[in-house]
C-alpha cells in the first residue's frame, strides 16, 4: 500500500510538472500584436510598406525606409513579444546617419502571418527572406543586421550561414534558448535544479507543439562559423543571460568582435538609459564595417 501511494504521488507530480510545462509554452508561442502601434510617418520618415516571403513561404510585413544617399543597408530584427513598431526609435539614428533601414515583423508578430512563435528556429527563414527581398527587389546584396533579444539570436544564427551579411550588432543575445528559459524560471525563485528540469521540459513540449526541434536554435553551436564583425551589447544586470555567457559566446567567434558591457542596466535597457552612446556605437560599427 505504501509503494502504491508513493507511485500515485509520483505520477500526480509528473502530471503536474508536464501540465505546468505545457502552460508555460502557451504565452511563449502565441501570436503577438503591437502593444503600442507606431509608424515611421509619425517620426517624419517616408517609408514604403512592403511584403515579402520567408524562405518557407510565410508572408511577412515590413517597412522599407530608404536614405537619400545611402552608405549601406541595415535590417532590424525585433525581439520575442515585440514588433517592429517598438524599435522605431532605434531606426531613426541609423536613417539620419545615411543608412537604408528595412524593418519587419517575424512570423506570428504584428503585420506578418503565422500562428506560432518558434523561439528563433524558423525565424531564421524570416531573416533569410528579408535578405532575399533586398537582393531580389532592391539590388542590395550586402547588408548589416541589428537584432534584439530573440532577433539577436536569429541574427547570429543566420550570420553563420549567409555571406551577404557583412556586419551585425546584437543587443541582449543568448547562447541557447534553454539558457533563457531556465533563467526566466530562476527569476521566479525556482531553485536551479528544478528550473533546469522544467526549462528543458518546456522546450521539449514546445518542440512537440511546433513539430520542430526548437532546442536547435543555439547560436553558440554555430558561433565558430561566423566570419563577420559582431558587436555585442549586454547589460550586467540582465536576468536572462549573464555577461559571462555572452563572453563565452563572443570567444567562439573568430572575426573581429567587440562587447559593450553596460554595468547598470538589465535586458535591452542600454538604449533607454544611454541613447546617445548607444546610437554612436551602433552607427560607428556599421559605418566601419558596412559603408
Amino acid at each position: 500500500m505504501i509503494w502504491e501511494g508513493l507511485l500515485w504521488l509520483v505520477g500526480v507530480g509528473l502530471l503536474l510538472i508536464l501540465g505546468l510545462s505545457y502552460a508555460l509554452t502557451i504565452p511563449m508561442m502565441r501570436r503577438r500584436v503591437p502593444d503600442d502601434p507606431d509608424h515611421p510617418a509619425l517620426h517624419g520618415l517616408s517609408c514604403e510598406e512592403v511584403c515579402f516571403n520567408s524562405r518557407d513561404g510565410i508572408k511577412l510585413g515590413g517597412w522599407w525606409i530608404p536614405a537619400s544617399s545611402p552608405r549601406g543597408t541595415v535590417i532590424m530584427c525585433p525581439g520575442q513579444n515585440g514588433s517592429m513598431d517598438k524599435d522605431l526609435p532605434q531606426a531613426l539614428p541609423l536613417h539620419r546617419a545615411g543608412f537604408n533601414v528595412l524593418m519587419f515583423d517575424f512570423r506570428a508578430h504584428g503585420k506578418s502571418e503565422g500562428k506560432q512563435v518558434t523561439l528563433g528556429l524558423l525565424e531564421q527563414n524570416d531573416l533569410l527572406g528579408a535578405v532575399d527581398y533586398l537582393a531580389n527587389e532592391r539590388g542590395i546584396s550586402r547588408v548589416g543586421v541589428l537584432g534584439f533579444s530573440m532577433g539577436a539570436g536569429v541574427a547570429l544564427l543566420v550570420a553563420a550561414q549567409d555571406t551577404r551579411m557583412a556586419a551585425v550588432v546584437v543587443d541582449g543575445a543568448f547562447p541557447q534558448m534553454s539558457t533563457l528559459l531556465i533563467n526566466r524560471l530562476r527569476i521566479q525563485k525556482i531553485p536551479t535544479l528544478p528550473a533546469r528540469v522544467l526549462g528543458w521540459l518546456t522546450l521539449w513540449i514546445a518542440s512537440l507543439r511546433a513539430y520542430r526541434r526548437l532546442y536547435r536554435a543555439r547560436p553558440i553551436a554555430v558561433a565558430a562559423r561566423i566570419s563577420i564583425p559582431v558587436l555585442f551589447i549586454h547589460g550586467d544586470l540582465d536576468p536572462f543571460v549573464s555577461v559571462a555567457e555572452i563572453e563565452g559566446l563572443k570567444a567562439r567567434i573568430s572575426s573581429p568582435s567587440d562587447l559593450w558591457r553596460v554595468s547598470d542596466v538589465g535586458h535591452r535597457q542600454a538604449f533607454g538609459k544611454y541613447p546617445d552612446e548607444y546610437n554612436r556605437r551602433v552607427v560607428d560599427w556599421f559605418g566601419q564595417h558596412l559603408s
